[in-house]
Protein backbone atom coordinates (compact mmCIF):
# COMPACT_ATOMS: atom_id res chain seq x y z
CA UNK A 1 0.00 0.00 0.00
CA UNK A 2 1.18 3.60 -0.67
CA UNK A 3 1.81 5.98 1.73
CA UNK A 4 0.19 9.43 1.58
CA UNK A 5 0.27 12.50 3.73
CA UNK A 6 -2.94 11.52 5.37
CA UNK A 7 -2.41 7.57 5.74
CA UNK A 8 1.12 6.33 6.40
CA UNK A 9 1.34 2.87 5.76
CA UNK A 10 1.67 0.42 8.69
CA UNK A 11 5.19 -1.34 8.32
CA UNK A 12 5.80 -5.13 8.75
CA UNK A 13 7.66 -6.49 11.93
CA UNK A 14 10.44 -7.88 10.11
CA UNK A 15 12.36 -6.13 7.39
CA UNK A 16 14.17 -9.14 6.56
CA UNK A 17 15.30 -12.80 6.54
CA UNK A 18 18.01 -11.95 9.03
CA UNK A 19 15.51 -10.14 11.85
CA UNK A 20 13.20 -13.34 11.57
CA UNK A 21 16.05 -15.78 11.77
CA UNK A 22 17.19 -14.08 14.94
CA UNK A 23 13.78 -13.84 16.54
CA UNK A 24 13.54 -17.61 16.16
CA UNK A 25 16.41 -18.71 17.46
CA UNK A 26 15.47 -15.83 20.77
CA UNK A 27 12.70 -17.81 21.11
CA UNK A 28 13.97 -21.15 21.58
CA UNK A 29 16.67 -20.02 23.68
CA UNK A 30 13.65 -19.11 25.97
CA UNK A 31 11.71 -22.40 25.27
CA UNK A 32 14.39 -24.22 26.12
CA UNK A 33 15.74 -21.91 29.08
CA UNK A 34 11.64 -22.37 30.11
CA UNK A 35 11.70 -26.09 29.89
CA UNK A 36 14.55 -26.22 31.55
CA UNK A 37 12.91 -24.20 34.75
CA UNK A 38 10.09 -26.82 34.51
CA UNK A 39 12.32 -29.71 34.69
CA UNK A 40 13.99 -28.51 37.77
CA UNK A 41 10.51 -27.88 39.56
CA UNK A 42 9.52 -30.98 38.10
CA UNK A 43 12.68 -32.63 40.23
CA UNK A 44 11.60 -31.17 43.63
CA UNK A 45 8.43 -32.77 42.81
CA UNK A 46 8.98 -36.16 42.19
CA UNK A 47 11.63 -36.08 45.48
CA UNK A 48 9.22 -38.31 47.37
CA UNK A 49 6.28 -40.78 45.93
CA UNK A 50 3.61 -38.36 47.83
CA UNK A 51 3.68 -34.50 47.61
CA UNK A 52 1.75 -31.88 50.41
CA UNK A 53 0.31 -28.88 48.82
CA UNK A 54 -1.98 -26.05 49.32
CA UNK A 55 -4.41 -25.92 46.61
CA UNK A 56 -7.43 -23.95 44.94
CA UNK A 57 -10.60 -25.70 43.66
CA UNK A 58 -11.08 -24.76 40.66
CA UNK A 59 -13.82 -26.91 39.55
CA UNK A 60 -15.93 -29.85 41.37
CA UNK A 61 -18.46 -31.96 39.62
CA UNK A 62 -20.33 -34.57 39.99
CA UNK A 63 -19.59 -38.04 37.51
CA UNK A 64 -20.45 -41.92 38.18
CA UNK A 65 -20.52 -42.31 41.82
CA UNK A 66 -17.75 -39.70 42.83
CA UNK A 67 -16.69 -36.68 42.96
CA UNK A 68 -14.00 -35.04 40.55
CA UNK A 69 -12.11 -31.83 41.34
CA UNK A 70 -9.63 -29.33 39.15
CA UNK A 71 -7.29 -28.09 41.62
CA UNK A 72 -4.05 -25.25 40.86
CA UNK A 73 -1.55 -25.99 43.61
CA UNK A 74 -0.06 -22.83 44.95
CA UNK A 75 3.28 -23.55 43.06
CA UNK A 76 1.33 -23.74 39.60
CA UNK A 77 0.72 -26.48 38.22
CA UNK A 78 -3.01 -27.98 37.76
CA UNK A 79 -3.80 -31.23 38.47
CA UNK A 80 -7.15 -33.60 38.49
CA UNK A 81 -7.92 -35.85 41.37
CA UNK A 82 -11.23 -37.33 42.76
CA UNK A 83 -13.08 -38.67 45.81
CA UNK A 84 -15.95 -41.16 46.48
CA UNK A 85 -16.56 -39.30 49.96
CA UNK A 86 -19.40 -36.53 50.71
CA UNK A 87 -17.95 -33.47 49.72
CA UNK A 88 -19.77 -29.99 50.05
CA UNK A 89 -19.06 -27.49 47.38
CA UNK A 90 -15.32 -26.33 47.93
CA UNK A 91 -15.41 -24.37 44.53
CA UNK A 92 -12.93 -21.38 44.97
CA UNK A 93 -11.82 -22.79 48.51
CA UNK A 94 -8.60 -23.38 49.35
CA UNK A 95 -7.94 -26.80 50.75
CA UNK A 96 -3.92 -28.69 51.72
CA UNK A 97 -3.75 -32.21 50.04
CA UNK A 98 -2.04 -35.48 49.88
CA UNK A 99 -1.27 -36.20 46.14
CA UNK A 100 0.46 -39.62 45.15
CA UNK A 101 2.38 -39.15 42.66
CA UNK A 102 4.58 -42.57 41.65
CA UNK A 103 2.84 -42.80 38.15
CA UNK A 104 3.40 -38.83 37.32
CA UNK A 105 5.93 -38.27 34.34
CA UNK A 106 7.58 -35.12 33.20
CA UNK A 107 4.79 -34.77 30.18
CA UNK A 108 2.29 -35.72 32.79
CA UNK A 109 3.25 -32.52 35.02
CA UNK A 110 3.73 -30.01 31.98
CA UNK A 111 -0.23 -31.07 30.52
CA UNK A 112 -2.10 -31.15 33.98
CA UNK A 113 -2.23 -34.87 35.46
CA UNK A 114 -4.83 -36.76 37.36
CA UNK A 115 -3.03 -38.32 40.77
CA UNK A 116 -4.82 -40.22 43.68
CA UNK A 117 -5.39 -38.03 46.73
CA UNK A 118 -6.04 -37.74 50.62
CA UNK A 119 -7.85 -34.41 51.21
CA UNK A 120 -6.35 -33.57 54.50
CA UNK A 121 -7.88 -29.69 55.63
CA UNK A 122 -10.11 -27.38 53.60
CA UNK A 123 -7.66 -24.15 54.61
CA UNK A 124 -10.06 -21.01 54.08
CA UNK A 125 -13.85 -21.21 54.45
CA UNK A 126 -14.73 -17.55 53.49
CA UNK A 127 -14.75 -17.32 49.39
CA UNK A 128 -12.90 -15.28 47.14
CA UNK A 129 -14.21 -12.05 46.09
CA UNK A 130 -14.08 -13.81 42.61
CA UNK A 131 -16.70 -16.34 44.58
CA UNK A 132 -18.40 -14.20 46.48
CA UNK A 133 -19.81 -12.30 42.81
CA UNK A 134 -20.90 -15.54 41.51
CA UNK A 135 -23.23 -15.97 44.31
CA UNK A 136 -24.26 -12.42 43.93
CA UNK A 137 -24.80 -13.51 40.07
CA UNK A 138 -26.27 -16.89 40.88
CA UNK A 139 -29.00 -15.71 42.53
CA UNK A 140 -30.50 -14.00 39.65
CA UNK A 141 -30.66 -17.61 37.95
CA UNK A 142 -32.10 -20.63 38.23
CA UNK A 143 -29.12 -23.37 38.61
CA UNK A 144 -28.51 -24.08 34.97
CA UNK A 145 -28.57 -20.16 34.14
CA UNK A 146 -26.33 -19.18 36.35
CA UNK A 147 -23.70 -21.98 35.56
CA UNK A 148 -23.89 -20.30 31.85
CA UNK A 149 -22.98 -16.87 33.07
CA UNK A 150 -20.88 -17.77 35.88
CA UNK A 151 -18.63 -19.45 33.46
CA UNK A 152 -19.28 -16.57 30.64
CA UNK A 153 -18.11 -13.69 33.30
CA UNK A 154 -16.06 -15.54 35.70
CA UNK A 155 -14.76 -18.68 33.83
CA UNK A 156 -16.71 -20.83 36.51
CA UNK A 157 -17.53 -24.46 35.38
CA UNK A 158 -19.95 -26.74 34.21
CA UNK A 159 -21.24 -29.55 34.73
CA UNK A 160 -20.27 -32.28 31.63
CA UNK A 161 -24.36 -32.88 31.16
CA UNK A 162 -24.60 -28.80 30.59
CA UNK A 163 -21.57 -28.44 28.38
CA UNK A 164 -22.64 -31.54 26.38
CA UNK A 165 -25.93 -29.52 25.88
CA UNK A 166 -23.98 -26.37 24.57
CA UNK A 167 -21.67 -28.68 22.44
CA UNK A 168 -25.08 -29.92 20.44
CA UNK A 169 -25.54 -26.30 19.52
CA UNK A 170 -21.73 -25.67 18.61
CA UNK A 171 -21.10 -22.94 21.34
CA UNK A 172 -18.80 -24.22 23.85
CA UNK A 173 -16.37 -21.52 22.55
CA UNK A 174 -18.47 -19.08 23.18
CA UNK A 175 -18.23 -19.78 27.17
CA UNK A 176 -14.85 -20.37 27.17
CA UNK A 177 -13.40 -16.74 28.33
CA UNK A 178 -10.94 -16.05 25.73
CA UNK A 179 -9.74 -13.46 23.31
CA UNK A 180 -13.16 -13.08 21.86
CA UNK A 181 -14.82 -12.08 24.75
CA UNK A 182 -11.48 -10.20 25.55
CA UNK A 183 -11.95 -8.34 22.32
CA UNK A 184 -15.59 -7.41 22.87
CA UNK A 185 -15.38 -6.25 26.02
CA UNK A 186 -12.31 -4.57 24.58
CA UNK A 187 -14.49 -2.32 22.25
CA UNK A 188 -17.30 -1.78 24.97
CA UNK A 189 -14.93 -0.52 27.03
CA UNK A 190 -12.92 2.09 24.54
CA UNK A 191 -16.07 3.36 23.01
CA UNK A 192 -17.94 3.96 26.81
CA UNK A 193 -14.25 5.56 27.67
CA UNK A 194 -13.98 7.88 24.45
CA UNK A 195 -17.28 9.30 24.50
CA UNK A 196 -16.55 9.82 28.67
CA UNK A 197 -13.22 11.03 27.78
CA UNK A 198 -13.85 13.21 24.76
CA UNK A 199 -14.73 16.63 26.50
CA UNK A 200 -11.87 16.20 28.53
CA UNK A 201 -8.89 15.99 26.27
CA UNK A 202 -10.49 18.77 24.34
CA UNK A 203 -10.21 20.78 27.25
CA UNK A 204 -6.72 19.33 29.21
CA UNK A 205 -5.02 17.03 26.83
CA UNK A 206 -5.49 18.31 23.45
CA UNK A 207 -1.92 17.40 22.50
CA UNK A 208 -2.04 13.86 23.20
CA UNK A 209 -3.48 10.69 21.39
CA UNK A 210 -6.84 10.68 22.41
CA UNK A 211 -7.01 7.01 20.85
CA UNK A 212 -4.09 5.88 23.17
CA UNK A 213 -5.06 7.58 26.58
CA UNK A 214 -8.17 5.34 26.10
CA UNK A 215 -6.49 2.21 25.05
CA UNK A 216 -4.15 2.98 27.87
CA UNK A 217 -7.04 2.94 30.24
CA UNK A 218 -8.63 0.04 28.87
CA UNK A 219 -5.51 -2.43 29.20
CA UNK A 220 -5.32 -1.45 33.13
CA UNK A 221 -8.84 -2.41 33.60
CA UNK A 222 -8.96 -5.44 31.49
CA UNK A 223 -5.63 -6.29 33.37
CA UNK A 224 -7.23 -5.85 36.58
CA UNK A 225 -10.40 -8.37 34.87
CA UNK A 226 -7.38 -10.95 34.79
CA UNK A 227 -5.97 -10.22 38.05
CA UNK A 228 -9.74 -10.66 39.78
CA UNK A 229 -10.29 -13.82 38.01
CA UNK A 230 -7.09 -14.90 39.76
CA UNK A 231 -5.31 -15.72 36.07
CA UNK A 232 -7.05 -17.93 34.85
CA UNK A 233 -5.29 -19.56 31.84
CA UNK A 234 -7.04 -18.89 28.78
CA UNK A 235 -7.60 -15.07 29.82
CA UNK A 236 -4.00 -14.47 30.81
CA UNK A 237 -3.20 -15.65 27.02
CA UNK A 238 -5.41 -13.80 25.49
CA UNK A 239 -4.58 -10.32 27.88
CA UNK A 240 -0.62 -10.98 26.45
CA UNK A 241 -1.76 -11.02 23.55
CA UNK A 242 -4.21 -8.08 23.81
CA UNK A 243 -0.86 -6.10 24.98
CA UNK A 244 1.60 -7.41 22.06
CA UNK A 245 -1.42 -6.03 19.97
CA UNK A 246 -0.92 -2.49 21.90
CA UNK A 247 2.45 -2.86 21.26
CA UNK A 248 2.56 -2.88 17.70
CA UNK A 249 -0.14 -0.42 17.25
CA UNK A 250 1.73 2.16 19.43
CA UNK A 251 4.75 1.54 17.11
CA UNK A 252 2.99 1.39 13.71
CA UNK A 253 3.61 -1.65 12.99
CA UNK A 254 1.06 -4.19 11.07
CA UNK A 255 -1.03 -6.21 13.60
CA UNK A 256 -2.87 -8.47 10.96
CA UNK A 257 -0.01 -10.05 9.77
CA UNK A 258 1.08 -14.08 9.89
CA UNK A 259 4.83 -12.67 11.38
CA UNK A 260 3.25 -10.89 14.05
CA UNK A 261 0.77 -13.61 15.11
CA UNK A 262 3.42 -16.49 14.96
CA UNK A 263 5.34 -14.40 16.59
CA UNK A 264 3.15 -13.65 19.49
CA UNK A 265 2.31 -17.49 19.78
CA UNK A 266 6.07 -18.72 19.81
CA UNK A 267 6.66 -16.01 22.52
CA UNK A 268 3.74 -17.28 24.55
CA UNK A 269 5.23 -20.91 24.22
CA UNK A 270 8.83 -20.14 25.01
CA UNK A 271 7.39 -18.52 28.28
CA UNK A 272 4.89 -21.12 28.64
CA UNK A 273 5.52 -24.53 27.68
CA UNK A 274 2.64 -26.14 29.12
CA UNK A 275 0.61 -24.34 26.83
CA UNK A 276 2.07 -26.93 24.43
CA UNK A 277 -0.53 -29.07 25.43
CA UNK A 278 -3.47 -26.73 26.07
CA UNK A 279 -6.00 -27.80 23.42
CA UNK A 280 -8.11 -24.47 24.50
CA UNK A 281 -4.46 -22.65 23.21
CA UNK A 282 -4.28 -24.28 19.97
CA UNK A 283 -8.22 -23.99 19.23
CA UNK A 284 -7.61 -19.82 19.62
CA UNK A 285 -4.81 -20.22 17.45
CA UNK A 286 -6.39 -21.64 14.86
CA UNK A 287 -9.41 -19.00 15.06
CA UNK A 288 -7.15 -16.53 14.99
CA UNK A 289 -5.04 -17.66 12.29
CA UNK A 290 -8.17 -18.28 10.22
CA UNK A 291 -9.40 -14.66 10.67
CA UNK A 292 -5.93 -13.63 9.66
CA UNK A 293 -6.12 -16.21 6.32
CA UNK A 294 -9.71 -14.49 4.91
CA UNK A 295 -8.88 -10.90 5.68
CA UNK A 296 -5.18 -11.83 3.93
CA UNK A 297 -6.85 -13.10 0.70
CA UNK A 298 -10.57 -10.84 1.01
CA UNK A 299 -9.21 -6.90 1.58
CA UNK A 300 -11.74 -5.40 -0.56
CA UNK A 301 -14.85 -6.61 0.40
CA UNK A 302 -17.29 -4.08 2.54
CA UNK A 303 -17.10 -4.20 6.34
CA UNK A 304 -20.66 -6.09 6.04
CA UNK A 305 -19.48 -8.98 3.77
CA UNK A 306 -16.51 -9.42 5.97
CA UNK A 307 -18.28 -9.77 8.91
CA UNK A 308 -20.60 -12.60 7.78
CA UNK A 309 -18.30 -14.48 5.21
CA UNK A 310 -15.12 -14.33 7.63
CA UNK A 311 -18.02 -16.13 10.56
CA UNK A 312 -18.70 -18.77 7.94
CA UNK A 313 -15.58 -19.03 6.57
CA UNK A 314 -14.13 -19.82 10.27
CA UNK A 315 -16.91 -22.10 11.26
CA UNK A 316 -16.27 -24.38 7.86
CA UNK A 317 -12.64 -24.10 8.34
CA UNK A 318 -12.54 -25.01 12.11
CA UNK A 319 -14.20 -28.36 11.51
CA UNK A 320 -11.49 -30.87 10.75
CA UNK A 321 -9.25 -29.33 13.56
CA UNK A 322 -12.21 -29.30 16.19
CA UNK A 323 -13.64 -32.84 14.71
CA UNK A 324 -9.83 -34.31 15.12
CA UNK A 325 -10.19 -34.17 19.01
CA UNK A 326 -14.18 -33.96 19.48
CA UNK A 327 -16.66 -35.84 17.57
CA UNK A 328 -19.83 -34.50 18.45
CA UNK A 329 -21.86 -32.89 15.50
CA UNK A 330 -25.39 -32.19 15.20
CA UNK A 331 -27.69 -30.41 12.55
CA UNK A 332 -28.43 -27.68 14.90
CA UNK A 333 -24.43 -26.92 14.78
CA UNK A 334 -25.05 -25.12 11.58
CA UNK A 335 -26.34 -22.22 13.45
CA UNK A 336 -23.30 -21.83 15.36
CA UNK A 337 -22.16 -18.94 13.26
CA UNK A 338 -25.19 -17.15 13.34
CA UNK A 339 -24.70 -17.76 17.21
CA UNK A 340 -21.59 -15.80 17.46
CA UNK A 341 -22.53 -13.36 15.27
CA UNK A 342 -25.35 -12.78 17.71
CA UNK A 343 -23.10 -13.41 20.88
CA UNK A 344 -21.75 -9.91 19.95
CA UNK A 345 -24.85 -8.19 20.62
CA UNK A 346 -25.51 -10.90 23.83
CA UNK A 347 -22.67 -10.34 25.69
CA UNK A 348 -22.57 -6.81 26.26
CA UNK A 349 -26.34 -6.84 26.85
CA UNK A 350 -26.26 -9.28 29.16
CA UNK A 351 -23.39 -7.19 30.90
CA UNK A 352 -25.60 -4.06 31.62
CA UNK A 353 -28.57 -6.16 32.61
CA UNK A 354 -26.92 -8.06 35.46
CA UNK A 355 -25.13 -5.01 36.23
CA UNK A 356 -28.80 -3.40 37.10
CA UNK A 357 -29.80 -6.65 38.76
CA UNK A 358 -32.15 -8.03 36.02
CA UNK A 359 -30.25 -10.88 34.64
CA UNK A 360 -32.88 -13.04 35.07
CA UNK A 361 -34.44 -11.59 31.74
CA UNK A 362 -32.32 -13.81 30.09
CA UNK A 363 -33.46 -17.25 31.72
CA UNK A 364 -36.38 -18.00 29.16
CA UNK A 365 -33.72 -17.69 26.32
CA UNK A 366 -31.50 -19.85 28.12
CA UNK A 367 -34.11 -22.70 28.65
CA UNK A 368 -35.15 -22.88 25.16
CA UNK A 369 -31.94 -23.59 23.41
CA UNK A 370 -31.46 -25.74 26.24
CA UNK A 371 -34.79 -27.37 25.98
CA UNK A 372 -34.80 -28.19 22.52
CA UNK A 373 -34.01 -31.97 22.12
CA UNK A 374 -30.39 -32.53 19.47
CA UNK A 375 -29.82 -35.52 18.04
CA UNK A 376 -25.47 -35.99 17.85
CA UNK A 377 -23.29 -38.20 15.99
CA UNK A 378 -19.88 -38.90 16.84
CA UNK A 379 -17.88 -38.41 13.86
CA UNK A 380 -13.74 -38.03 14.21
CA UNK A 381 -11.07 -37.29 11.05
CA UNK A 382 -8.45 -39.72 11.52
CA UNK A 383 -4.64 -38.19 11.56
CA UNK A 384 -3.98 -38.38 7.89
CA UNK A 385 -6.64 -35.65 6.66
CA UNK A 386 -6.03 -33.53 9.89
CA UNK A 387 -2.39 -33.23 9.04
CA UNK A 388 -3.43 -32.94 5.44
CA UNK A 389 -5.98 -29.89 6.68
CA UNK A 390 -2.82 -28.15 8.64
CA UNK A 391 -0.46 -28.16 5.72
CA UNK A 392 -2.93 -27.28 3.14
CA UNK A 393 -4.13 -24.00 5.88
CA UNK A 394 -0.29 -23.17 6.07
CA UNK A 395 -0.44 -23.33 1.68
CA UNK A 396 -3.04 -21.50 1.69
CA UNK A 397 -1.12 -18.18 2.94
CA UNK A 398 0.96 -18.04 -0.02
CA UNK A 399 -1.53 -18.78 -3.53
CA UNK A 400 -5.35 -17.79 -3.03
CA UNK A 401 -6.08 -20.85 -5.01
CA UNK A 402 -4.50 -22.59 -2.75
CA UNK A 403 -7.06 -21.38 -0.08
CA UNK A 404 -9.80 -21.81 -2.76
CA UNK A 405 -8.46 -25.75 -2.90
CA UNK A 406 -8.86 -25.86 0.96
CA UNK A 407 -12.39 -24.29 1.18
CA UNK A 408 -13.14 -27.11 -0.98
CA UNK A 409 -11.59 -29.95 1.32
CA UNK A 410 -13.82 -28.13 4.29
CA UNK A 411 -16.72 -27.75 2.40
CA UNK A 412 -16.19 -31.75 1.40
CA UNK A 413 -16.48 -32.74 4.72
CA UNK A 414 -19.08 -30.65 5.84
CA UNK A 415 -21.01 -32.24 3.38
CA UNK A 416 -19.61 -35.75 5.09
CA UNK A 417 -21.07 -34.51 8.26
CA UNK A 418 -24.02 -33.69 7.19
CA UNK A 419 -24.50 -37.06 5.38
CA UNK A 420 -24.13 -38.71 8.50
CA UNK A 421 -26.47 -37.04 10.49
CA UNK A 422 -29.42 -36.95 8.03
Amino acid sequence: MRASPFHLSKVELFSSYKQQAIAVLTLLFLFFFSLSFEYQRYREFKTFNDYYTQAQVLKQYRKDKHWVLKLRAQEGFSFFTSSRAPLKDLQGHSITIRLFIQEVGFLDYLRGFYAPSELLYQSSSERTHRQQWMSKLSSQHDAQSAQVFNALFFAGGIEPSLRDKLSAWGINHLLAISGFHLGLLSAVLFFVLKWLYRPIHQRYFPFSHANRDVLVVVLLLLGGYVYFLDFVPSLLRAFAMTLFAFFLYDRGIKILSFNSLFLVVGALLALWPTLLFSLGFWFSVSGVFYIFLFLHHFKGLKVWQSFILMHLWVYVAMLPVVHYFFGAFSLHQLFSPVLTMGFIVFYPMSLLLHLVGEGALLDGLLRFFLGVEISVIDVRINLYLFIFSVFLSLLAIFQKRIFYGLLFFDLMFLGYLLYGVA
